[in-house]
């Protein structure tokens, strides 16, 4: 569900409604996601970036 909410989410209430933030934290590293997503996922919450390069 994150892979599908992310990219096509509208408005960050969006994001708080579908999204578990522990579950995104845990599995961050391995959603497949579009690059511009991705990133501006870690450019908002640099912690995801170290849990995506701690996993790599």
């Amino acid at each position: 569900m994150h892979e599908r909410v992310i990219p096509e989410a509208q408005t960050s209430e969006d994001l708080h409604a579908h999204l578990s933030v522990d579950a995104l934290r845990s599995h961050w590293h391995a959603l497949f996601l579009p690059g511009p997503a991705r990133a501006a996922g870690e450019s908002r919450f640099p912690e995801l970036a170290d849990t995506s390069a701690a996993a790599a």
